[in-house]
């Protein structure tokens, strides 16, 4: 029998977690040489009211997967492969376009340092921070001929430049803005959304990483070559448990009721780290102080091992539970994964141990 990992309590003052939060992550670095974890950076530029964000961390995946720059076809193709059988490219909006993009616009995941999407009800964004080897001087020569026209700070694809480059990029990159001086590619919805995204960038108005509960949760899964964020009714949605099965349902409200009973997270979030033969996946949820994080880390532990309720199995036969924490207002249980074992980085699925408490 597998011994229950130790909760490790981590509980910092909160003075002192609001001015680590403030000095640190929440200070104006904006310019290219950001001396953040990628994951902060990459919260730092969507807009607060972001209710679902997802970040791939493209230098870290071919650096893991030892592609060096991926500078030639075949390299991009393995990088694109790989990384998706091992659910590292789930969170991107561009991984599936790489030789379109190149092809097209001349660079593509394999020049990015990470990618950020986000999803509010204002809008969708992708921001992308390139390596330094993109010329936006080639890219701006590359959406004139692609046939963009330029209102302000935003290029927009007309009708037969969509047909040009297809659904899927003209989908995702339809509304351009670009930020050279920062390195920053940045593509919304809709070219309405641009502005509210650009402001966030500039400082102007707040990011989701102002929001206490996210850079919490940034800071448990700082390191994650893929990451997702979710705000409290899209975290309790996707891990919902027993939905339409009464019998599966009275499983889940039995189990949590020998716990203790689970409280709705403000933000949840889950982090992917590579490895060369396993991984390790970290799930994380904000709560209102540091006592809640911790009732709900000691509810959560309990429902991390035993039967995988709502799917098949045990839970150990793909997640094997190494750690539980606690840092300022977020709890996070970290698992060994094997990658041919379980995928869960779609953030869709029964998962009792971070699901919400049922609504029924």
């Amino acid at each position: 029998m597998k011994r229950r990992p130790t909760v490790r309590l981590v509980l910092a003052p909160l003075l002192v977690i609001a001015v680590a939060v403030t000095a640190g992550w929440l200070v104006d670095e904006r310019s290219a040489a950001d001396p953040r974890p990628p994951l902060a950076s990459a919260l730092d530029v969507l807009p607060s009211a972001t209710v679902v964000a997802g970040f791939t961390d493209w230098s870290a995946i071919r650096r893991d997967l030892g592609l060096g720059d991926a500078s030639t076809a075949a390299a991009r193709s393995r990088m694109g492969d790989d990384a998706a059988l091992r659910d590292l490219s789930t969170r991107s909006v561009l991984a599936e376009s790489v030789e379109p993009m190149h092809a097209s616009y001349g660079w593509s995941v394999a020049d990015l340092e990470w990618e950020s999407y986000g999803q509010a009800a204002g809008g969708a964004a992708m921001v992308a921070r390139t390596s330094s080897r993109v010329s936006f001087a080639d890219v701006e020569k590359r959406l004139r001929a692609l046939g963009y026209t330029r209102d302000g700070a935003v290029w927009t694809l007309g009708d037969e430049g969509r047909v040009r480059v297809g659904p899927a990029l003209a989908s995702a990159l339809g509304a351009i803005a670009l930020l050279p001086s920062r390195r920053l590619v940045v593509a919304t919805s809709s070219a309405a959304y641009a502005p509210v995204v650009l402001a966030t960038i500039r400082g102007d108005e707040p990011s989701l990483l102002a929001r206490r509960p996210v850079a919490d949760i940034a800071g448990q899964l700082s390191g994650s070559a893929s990451a997702l964020v979710q705000a409290q009714q899209e975290a309790c949605r996707s891990t919902a448990v027993g939905e339409g099965d009464p019998d599966v349902a009275a499983q889940a409200d039995a189990a949590v009721a020998r716990t203790g009973g689970l409280a709705a997270p403000r933000y949840a979030g889950r982090g992917l780290v590579d490895g060369p033969r396993r991984q390790h996946i970290r799930f994380a949820w904000a709560y209102a102080s540091p006592r809640v994080a911790a009732q709900q880390l000691e509810t959560r532990t309990s429902l991390a091992t035993g039967p995988f309720i709502g799917r098949s199995g045990r839970v150990e036969d793909s997640l094997d539970l190494v750690s539980a924490t606690v840092r300022g207002s977020a709890a996070a249980l970290r698992f060994d994964l094997d990658p041919d074992r379980g995928a869960y980085m779609s953030g869709e699925g029964p998962l009792l141990f971070a699901a919400c408490p049922a609504s029924r």
